[in-house]
């Protein structure tokens, strides 16, 4: 498989919508795996200290959690098709309950002293097969619409529904019993493990893995060949300690504290890679809020929110640092450096105790760890390095991403699921472009003068960026997308401010100079930002009133309370705020009226219907609307003589255009312009 054939793969199962709500259904179902791991940590820790009472009730009361799981799963990814598909949960919940539970027990699932079934791909195919049955009962109408109450109607679709499902599906399984029962158990469809096979052990680790890639718990799936791996284990210590027979190296216990430190991946290397290695701050917030669970071994909100599933570049490290972990581990107990595991312990003790109690206190198992935790970050700092480049400083590069994925609170809806490749994919273009513009030249400030025809001078400048490549091209801002796919748009605008404000300080002591400078939503609406642009602002020689702000629609769209905030700030120092683009959108009325703005600059998408009747008096009315709130109008893209004499006619004297000036360097702008002065 070459890796563009990988790519579609993953980039296809990342936007499967079955498996982006198993996904979110194993992420509803963490507090169980959770809460029973930590009971059992609990009850173990008395019992080391002699509370074997209260530890048995503990360990029972995890024993008890864990066993809800499996019905949980049913019931939870039951309600994600049923509102995916659009068809009454409850006709796809009960029926899926019924069916697990009568299959499980009479194909010899339960766990001992209950009735409850414990099979995991079971739990996940009934309420497959049920859902698409509820779809086509209701597709082809044979569900009850009478004129009786509501109540009725429901109960008698619901026991119809359920007896047609657990007579069919039961019925089936009781038909081909024989058949289906050496498919059910999830172990057989694989090879048996053999306990003392490195080989087996380093496939088994990443086939759990490659699960845990796409978003579902492989421990969990793999559950049948776990319990297998306990027994054997339970017998092994047995006889090891009644008859002092030689220990297996490969027990249940020796994947946990060999290739699970920090969780799956031994993701406590990427954790510490990102704590130590990134340039990124909110890579460092994230290993921060996240090192407290990886010490205890719980990752998923690093697998779910870096995210490592469907990360092309992350999931490779992810499935070979366990594998190398094994093989070192398993060389170095066979060689007699390390004592074999050879008592349980829970899979939450944190590395280094984990070691040293599993070996029977060997202080060489816990220097072992050590080792593999150093292992780890060797072998996942290269590929967390490409991960860094990506990363924006001011945002955390993926929470798009993940919040596109998992969000478990609107689980089931019927939009689209974005899947994490794509973005991730375009996330990399982005910052080879970038990069690639960083080599063959450099960002640059161009500036388009405001012309006033009314006195025949230059009133303002607006700042526009540009590339220019060491070649002298000049290339349009076609780059902003990829800085704003990396969020870096904010340093970029903040870039341009303190370079316009720079460059254009020959001009500030022309009171009636003006800099207009656009300022993005995302760049706007970040912490302090009006303190910051007005300590830049008296850091140069300009006044604050010499400097205008043009903002957009999009801005007061996003967050209105705070934009009012910022924008009396900036205003009440004296800088100027201009609405850019009126015209563009359709509730630039509405905050025309509900904002003071200094100056409205009318978009060039009204000029070009001058040609026409409606479309000048649109323009007409457009402009009486900005002369009733007191701000000067600016028209943007003016390039015709028809176009001027119009914008004479109308009384406005503001004009932006190729008409009068293109965007040129400020040098030229100083020789060719001549500025207003009273």
């Amino acid at each position: 498989m070459n890796v563009k054939t990988l790519y579609r793969f993953i980039e296809r199962t990342s936007e499967n919508h079955y498996i982006n709500g198993l996904c979110n259904v194993f992420l509803m179902l963490l507090p169980i795996s959770l809460i029973s791991a930590f009971c059992m940590l609990l009850g173990n820790g008395l019992s080391v200290i002699g509370q074997s009472y209260l530890a048995n009730k503990i360990l029972f009361s995890s024993t008890l959690i864990w066993k809800l799981f499996p019905i949980l799963l049913v019931v939870y990814y039951s309600q994600f098709l049923a509102t995916l598909h659009k068809t009454s949960r409850t006709n796809v919940i009960t029926p899926s309950l019924l069916i697990y539970v009568i299959l499980g027990h009479e194909w010899g699932m339960l766990h001992p002293g209950t009735i409850i079934p414990t099979n995991y791909p079971l739990a996940i195919i009934i309420p497959l097969l049920v859902s698409k049955t509820t779809q086509v009962l209701e597709r082809k109408k044979l569900f009850m619409e009478s004129e009786l109450p509501n109540v009725v109607d429901q109960t008698i679709n619901l026991v119809g529904a359920c007896i047609f499902m657990v007579v069919l599906y039961a019925g089936a399984g009781f038909l081909f019993k024989g058949w289906i029962q050496s498919f059910a158990d999830f172990a057989r469809l694989v090879p048996s493990l053999d306990e003392y096979s490195l080989s087996d052990a380093l496939l088994y680790e990443l086939a759990r893995n490659l699960f845990w890639a796409i978003g579902v718990n492989g421990h969990i799936i793999f559950s049948p060949l776990k319990s297998e791996l306990y027994e054997f284990t339970v017998q092994s210590f047995d006889l090891y300690h009644n008859f002092g027979t030689q220990l297996p190296i490969l027990t249940s216990n020796f994947y946990d504290v060999y290739a699970g430190i920090g969780g799956a991946g031994n993701t406590l290397s990427l954790v510490l890679c990102m704590l130590f290695f990134t340039q990124n701050k909110g890579y460092r917030t994230l290993a921060i809020a996240t090192l407290i669970l990886s010490i205890f071994n719980i990752n998923e909100p690093i697998l779910f929110g870096l995210p490592i599933i469907f990360n092309p570049v992350l999931v490779i490290p992810f499935l070979i640092t366990p594998l190398a972990s094994l093989t070192v581990a398993y060389i170095a107990t066979s060689l007699g450096w390390v004592a074999p595991v050879s008592t349980f312990i829970s899979w939450m003790t944190p590395a280094f105790f984990s070691g040293y109690l599993a070996t029977g206190h060997d202080l060489a198992a816990s220097v072992l760890q050590l080792v593999i935790i150093l292992m780890g970050i060797v072998i996942y700092l290269p590929f967390f390095k490409q991960m860094d480049k990506v990363a924006g400083s001011n945002a955390i590069f993926t929470k798009g991403l993940s919040d596109n994925l998992f969000n478990y609170r609107d689980l089931g809806n019927s939009r689209s699921v974005m899947g994490v490749l794509p973005q991730m994919s375009a996330n990399l273009a982005a910052q080879r472009q970038i990069s690639k513009l960083q080599k063959t030249g450099e960002f640059v400030l161009f500036y388009q003068p405001q012309y006033d025809m009314s006195k025949e001078c230059v009133n303002s400048l607006e700042v526009l960026i540009r590339h220019k490549g060491y070649d002298g091209k000049i290339t349009p801002p076609w780059f902003l997308p990829s800085f704003a796919k990396l969020g870096l748009t904010s340093e970029l605008d903040l870039w341009v401010v303190k370079q316009a404000l720079d460059e254009v300080a020959p001009l500030a002591i022309n009171p009636d100079f003006k800099v207009s400078i656009n300022i993005s939503p995302d760049t706007f609406l970040i912490d302090n930002f009006a303190s910051i642009v007005v300590n830049l602002i008296q850091k140069s020689n300009l006044s604050f009133n010499q400097v205008e702000f043009e903002i957009t629609e999009d801005l007061l769209i996003q967050d209105e309370k705070r934009t009012w905030a910022v924008l009396q700030e900036l205003r009440h120092r004296g800088i100027r705020i201009a609405l850019d683009d009126f015209g563009a959108g359709y509730s630039s009325i509405g905050y025309l009226s509900k904002y003071e703005f200094d100056k409205v600059k009318i978009d060039r998408s009204l000029v070009l219907n001058l040609k026409q009747k409606n479309g000048k008096e649109m323009f007409s009315l457009t402009s009486q609307l900005v002369r009733t709130t007191g701000a000067e109008i600016v028209v943007e893209g003016v390039e015709t003589q028809e176009e001027v004499d119009f914008m004479q006619q109308q009384g406005i004297n503001l004009i932006q255009g190729f008409y009068f000036y293109k965007p040129m360097p400020f040098h030229e702008v100083q020789s060719a312009a001549m500025f207003c002065q009273s």
